[in-house]
């Protein structure tokens, strides 16, 4: 990984012939931005949720295996509050996961035989993809998954099935989507004789189910601290055709040439963006295992699809050329890294309306408060609304639109309560919905 990739194209210029280590720095260094530049903002609930979880391990270990928050990050992020490096720390590190991630793609690409100026230019558009980006201003688990997985096709491009398998394996540790690339895997291994590898894809949630075991007493772990319903989902469902409408705002300008790509790029990495888009259609169709249709959900394939893409713009490249459209290439090629950096740039300006109305009910000191991204930005100790009743009169309790039914705020008798302040945000944007916060006092 420190040096050239021994498969470079000896047609390509030296300029693209970039270390791992060089593409990694730079694109660290411009994440390190988007991380200092987004300040205390976080991006949904989730992350705040998994911020305070990862303080909550530190004194209570065990946490660290939670099933809902992940360990992968949940260790990451106790790191960093471990150090007081604080949301700004957290999302250097998610930061890091993005800049290795892409580093792993181009090696990747150029090892299965993309050239390596393609290459670059594929793993650069993916970084460029709004989820992406909005992955590392956040505390969410995509990003960490998606490493494995860039990881897996590394080891895969180098022949190494075995250690390629058990990378998926220990993706399922970052996040539950490793099992679709379980599901893509195998028929591959199969075909390679790979009985290790075989053998390898359950042994990180083996290994993971007796850590948790050991550590709780509870045999059935990993069962039995399962976050989501097995048989339905409390998010609903949807169309099938969710997923392939959310892939382009997901990923952005790079499924373009990764449609082009398709037919040339080696099996494995079409099979794991297919199945992993089926397989998330499928659970929201059925509304089973509490899925969501949720854009992020498909930046676990983004490394995928940024090799799809190094051999699409290989093809497009070889198409105008033969057409001698070579100049309508390059105003095509530039006029899409713009618009994408145009799109990247906008994600990391905004602020969902929701985000803001939390700003506004944190500032009210001592607020108990369901809401976990009031609870973040408050600081200190999270006091749920639940417990009302050990808070003498005048606490300020909160309640908002976007937590739906505010059940425990419901178990607090109206004459218990009085209304103090409220604040609506209209909706800004066509994909938000209309927020409410307000504040009340326990009598």
């Amino acid at each position: 990984m420190t040096g050239v990739d021994s498969h470079t194209s000896p047609a390509a210029g030296g300029f693209w012939k970039y270390r791992a280590s060089s593409v990694f720095g730079i694109a660290f260094a411009v994440y390190a931005l988007v991380a200092i530049a987004t300040g205390d903002y976080l991006n949904e609930a989730d992350s705040d949720a998994r911020v305070m979880g990862a303080e909550y391990a530190l004194d209570h270990p065990a946490w660290l295996l939670d099933p809902w928050h992940k360990p992968v990050l949940t260790t990451l992020i106790a790191g960093v509050v471990l150090f007081g490096g604080g949301v700004i720390g957290v999302k250097l590190v998610q930061a890091a996961l993005a800049a290795a991630a892409l580093a792993l793609v181009r090696a990747a690409a150029v090892r299965f035989g993309a050239k390596d100026r393609e290459a670059l230019l594929a793993a650069a558009l993916a970084g460029l993809a709004p989820f992406w980006v909005r992955g590392v201003a956040s505390a969410l688990t995509e990003t960490s998954c998606a490493l494995f997985l860039a990881l897996a096709l590394w080891l895969w491009s180098r022949e190494k099935f075995a250690l390629s398998a058990l990378a998926t394996s220990f993706a399922f540790l970052a996040r539950f989507d490793a099992v679709f690339f379980w599901v893509a895997w195998t028929p591959f291994l199969f075909r390679k004789r790979s009985w290790a590898g075989l053998a390898s894809l359950p042994v990180a949630p083996i290994l993971w189910h007796l850590a948790g075991w050991a550590a709780t007493g509870n045999a059935k772990f990993l069962f039995a601290n399962q976050p989501h319903p097995w048989g339905h989902s409390h998010y609903g469902s949807g169309p099938w055709w969710t997923f392939l409408r959310l892939l382009p705002v997901a990923a952005g300008a790079v499924v373009i040439p990764a449609l082009a790509g398709l037919k040339r790029t080696p099996g494995i990495v079409t099979a794991v963006c297919g199945v992993t888009i089926v397989g998330h259609s499928i659970l929201w169709t059925a509304g089973i295992m509490g899925s969501y249709g949720m854009p992020r959900y498909l930046v676990t394939i983004v490394p995928a699809l940024a090799i799809c893409a190094a051999f699409g713009f290989e093809q497009f490249g070889a198409i105008c050329t033969e057409l001698r459209f070579e100049r309508f290439w390059k105003i095509a090629r530039a006029t899409l890294f713009v618009a994408a950096t145009a799109v990247a740039l906008f994600v990391v300006w905004y602020r969902p309306n929701t985000f803001r109305g939390a700003q506004r009910l944190a500032e009210f000191r001592g607020v108990l408060t369901d809401h976990t991204t009031v609870a973040r930005l408050h600081g200190g100790e999270w006091r749920r609304v639940d417990q009302w009743r050990q808070n003498p009169p005048g606490t300020p309790v909160t309640w908002e639109s976007s937590l739906g039914s505010n059940e425990a705020f419901a178990t607090i008798p109206k004459e218990r309560r009085e209304f103090e302040w409220s604040l609506i945000l209209p909706p800004a944007w066509p994909w938000e919905k209309q927020w409410e916060g307000r504040i009340y006092r326990l009598k």
